[in-house]
């Protein structure tokens, strides 16, 4: 009766094991899942990075015609840097806009500087938007406003015609009338309508922590099957 009884313990115990791997199996299986959708979608929801590099100067030198800006998938804008020590200006040709500060002269809106660690999105991105191939400028009639009044780093906030927000860093010097500003690199979320951090170009540490708890339950279900 005894071996009888242990007979049927061991085989409950082997149920019960059986059961507990299929069940964990199937747990390592669903976060192993999980961790490939993670991974896709972080992938696709951390921002895009793009380099300039490029410098325009402005007044005292040779006049420069209207250029055009590559930033990647983001398309491109344009920069009018002029000779006069006069005019500076800057558009989104084909849709979009710039991040403006709500002031203005002659018509002409002034780019908004953001700072490393700011958001740009809807409700923050500015006061003005610019319609369609609209100038705007950090120069007019040799006048200066916000923080373009001398030296000054940052980041230019902007928005692409599909409401994708993106920032560019720049360099910019005044001096007397010779305005300099180096465009140096970037980068813009490829999610419509969501924002991104200035100076920011990796994804969110909440999307990163999740992608590492699903990464390791695909290690771990490899493991059970070695």
């Amino acid at each position: 009766m005894l071996a009888v009884s242990g007979l049927k313990l061991a085989w409950m115990q082997g149920l019960f094991t059986q059961e507990m791997f299929v069940k964990t199996k199937s747990f390592a299986q669903v976060i192993a899942g999980l961790a490939l959708a993670l991974q896709a979608t972080a992938v696709f929801a951390a921002p895009i990075t793009f380099s300039i590099n490029q410098t325009f100067s402005q007044g005292g030198v040779a006049d420069l015609p209207e250029t055009v800006v590559g930033i990647g998938g983001a398309g491109n804008f344009a920069v009018d840097p002029g000779a006069s020590g006069q005019f500076f200006d800057f558009k989104r040709p084909g849709g979009g806009t710039f991040s403006t500060i709500n002031t203005q002269i002659s018509g002409y809106y002034f780019l908004r500087s953001y700072a490393s660690g700011d958001v740009i999105g809807t409700g923050n991105f500015g006061n003005h938007v610019s319609p369609v191939d609209d100038w705007d400028t950090i120069l007019v009639n040799g006048a200066t406003a916000g923080v373009w009044g001398s030296s000054h780093s940052g980041f230019l906030g902007f928005e692409t015609a599909s409401n994708n927000f993106g920032w560019i860093a720049y360099d910019f010097t005044k001096s007397g009338a010779l305005s300099i500003i180096h465009f140096l690199d970037g980068a813009y979320n490829n999610v419509a309508g969501e924002s991104i951090v200035a100076g920011n170009a990796v994804p969110e540490p909440a999307s990163l922590a999740l992608l590492g708890l699903g990464l390791a339950g695909f290690g771990f279900s490899r493991r059970k099957k070695a």
